[in-house]
């Protein structure tokens, strides 16, 4: 599994914050990746989101939340 998978497959419609999702991700996922500096993880979240693959918000004095793209429409 790549970097941009482990995030992904652990992310859902439903925001999360940046240390939940470091959480569900997991240890071992994130040693295997080489994602296990907080700051590394961050820069592969803050990727996906420059590439549309993820959404995140920041709330008002308060943490970043990610999450996938909501699907477009019918």
């Amino acid at each position: 599994m790549s970097r941009e998978s482990a995030i992904l497959s652990a992310l859902t419609d439903e925001p999360v914050s940046t240390e939940a999702l470091y959480e569900r991700v997991g240890y071992a996922e994130l040693a295997r990746v080489g994602l296990i500096p907080y700051a590394a993880f961050r820069a592969e979240l803050v990727k996906l989101s420059a590439d549309g693959r993820v959404e995140s918000h920041t709330a008002e004095e308060g943490p970043t939340l990610w999450r996938l793209p909501a699907a477009p429409e019918v």
